[in-house]
């Protein structure tokens, strides 16, 4: 049974460990403001980008003689599937609750279930967690790293993220571009989702949208009842797509770097709340057994006095 040093001391540690999981709290309770309204700034632009590269894909298949010309000629080549390019988004540090471990079984999940498919999967790794967890549990091509910016993203990052990706798959590397990541949806919660990227039209895989759903209807249809305007390609369809495509690359990497980051701070926030309330409890409990010690130390003691009183008599 404890004594009253060893609750004393007990007590003193909790308190300190309570100070730093309020101090780390209020810290990512400041930054999750700042990420969400960057995530909400990023969302339309990105939408109406998304949107705008479909019907430009879509179009581009009415100038058949002019897609090799352009440098992403292979975005519009028909191709068998068999690689699988998935770029899995965690963060670089822990003590954000389950936000890493769920992203991670996920990206498992889907390396299996791809080889179970006979598809090749081939990983870009965001964020030393997931470096970390493939490096140990995993045996997948790793086509590229990235470390040490998942708190605070910028398009550079998206960029090196892009060029490695675009690289592999037109030099036939992979056949597919998904991401794996999270979707902010409030200070309290969020979402694992597969985003596809690079083909935008195709559904070779079915990625159980049940467990994860898709950040958005990206591949639109146009109602039928809806007048579909025609689109021009200035100044030509070349020009078009070698400016629209690293353009929508970046925008969609940088978005969900974007998404993911407001994540992890909203779960490192959460998960910092519940440790100073857990403290908190903790700190409480210990200070009722301590008392009880001591007022049980205390009764003895007068007992003990009484007793020797009586005998003296």
């Amino acid at each position: 049974m404890p004594n009253l040093k060893d609750i004393r001391r007990r007590i003193k540690s909790v308190i300190s460990t309570k100070k730093i999981t309020q101090a780390m709290r209020m810290v990512a309770a400041a930054k999750v403001k700042r990420a969400e309204n960057r995530v909400k700034a990023a969302r339309p632009y990105s939408v109406e980008l998304r949107h705008v590269f479909s019907d430009v894909f879509n179009e581009m298949r009415n100038h058949p003689s002019s897609i090799s010309e352009s440098r992403y000629a292979e975005l519009f080549r028909p191709r068998k599937v068999q690689s699988v390019g998935l770029i899995v988004y965690t963060s670089d540090r822990g003590l954000c609750g389950g936000y890493n471990s769920t992203v991670i079984r996920q990206a498992f999940r889907l390396e299996r279930a791809l080889r179970q498919r006979g598809l090749t999967p081939k990983f870009f790794l965001v964020g030393n967690k997931a470096i970390q967890a493939f490096a140990r549990y995993s045996n997948a091509e790793v086509l590229g790293q990235l470390a040490n910016m998942t708190a605070a993203p910028t398009v550079k990052d998206a960029n090196e993220i892009s060029d490695v990706m675009m690289k592999a798959y037109q030099e036939g590397q992979i056949d597919t571009i998904d991401v794996l990541s999270t979707h902010f949806e409030s200070m309290i919660s969020y979402k694992v989702q597969v985003t596809a990227v690079i083909p935008v039209v195709r559904n070779f895989v079915d990625w159980e949208q049940a467990t994860i759903p898709s950040l958005d209807d990206i591949h639109h249809t146009t109602p039928a009842n809806k007048l579909k305007a025609r689109m021009l390609l200035e100044p030509s369809p070349v020009a078009m797509l070698d400016r629209l495509v690293p353009m929508y690359m970046s925008n969609v990497f940088y978005t969900l770097l974007l998404e993911a980051s407001a994540s992890e701070l909203a779960a490192r926030m959460t998960a910092m709340s519940n440790a100073t309330n857990n403290a908190g409890d903790m700190i409480s409990r210990l200070t009722i057994q301590y008392n009880k010690l001591r007022q049980a130390a205390i009764t003895q003691e007068i007992l003990e006095i009484v007793g020797g009183a009586e005998a003296l008599k």
